[in-house]
């Protein structure tokens, strides 16, 4: 494991410095049932992705949502859902998906961007990162934001820590990435990039102040 100080520090958003509560989204519309996640979750997924890899917009998104969840033209028969959803009413949901910021995360931010630059690096959409902006204090210490929806590529898929390194003009080594998902750390660590898989404050502190950037 390297002991060497990056050059730039990478964190990831959701469930790092903002929790993600994904079913939330259900419940919000009152059909969270066993049945319902079953039915929808695999569905909800494949759009909510779309949307994040920047292939469809806001409307577009909407719109397939309607499709699904009010059984519109060319959407799925209505399953489990008595009711008819407002564009509002599943807004709302989605944005019910995003929790409180991460406890301690905003001064581990802070003290590191006052040592090496940082970014953000994120599987997000234009809806949940405008909420963010707004909600999670930390990133007005992070100048840097690298997104999905921008990148039309999502973690871990390598062209997406490709355009990063590719944007940073650094070697990938001398970035370090912090990331909830071990799946995406194997990505970033497959093209080179040094990470840190995030499980709580304190290990990263303690990971943070052998780099020296903390």
């Amino acid at each position: 494991m390297t002991t060497r100080q990056p050059s730039f520090v990478l964190f990831d958003l959701g469930n790092v410095l903002v929790s993600i509560h994904p079913e939330a989204f259900l419940q919000v519309l009152g059909i969270d049932t066993p049945e319902n996640r079953r039915f929808y979750q695999s569905y909800v997924n494949d759009i909510v992705r779309a949307y994040e890899r920047g292939a469809e917009s806001t409307d577009q998104f909407f719109d397939r949502l309607d499709r699904l969840f009010n059984a519109r033209e060319g959407g799925l028969p209505r399953h489990g859902n008595p009711k008819v959803f407002s564009q509002e009413d599943l807004r709302r949901a989605m944005l019910a998906v995003i929790g409180r910021p991460i406890a301690g995360m905003e001064d581990i931010v802070r003290r590191v961007s006052s040592i090496v630059p940082v970014g953000l690096l994120s599987n997000t959409n234009p809806l949940h990162y405008n909420s963010c902006l707004e909600t999670v204090k930390c990133l007005r210490y992070i100048p840097t934001h690298f997104l999905s929806f921008k990148l039309k590529s999502l973690k871990p898929d390598p062209s997406i820590y490709r355009q990063v390194i590719q944007e940073l003009r650094l070697p990938p080594a001398d970035v370090l990435y912090i990331d909830d998902v071990p799946q995406n750390v194997e990505g970033a660590r497959a093209v080179g990039i040094t990470c840190h898989v995030f499980d709580g404050r304190e290990p990263l502190v303690r990971r943070l102040g052998e780099l020296q950037v903390i």
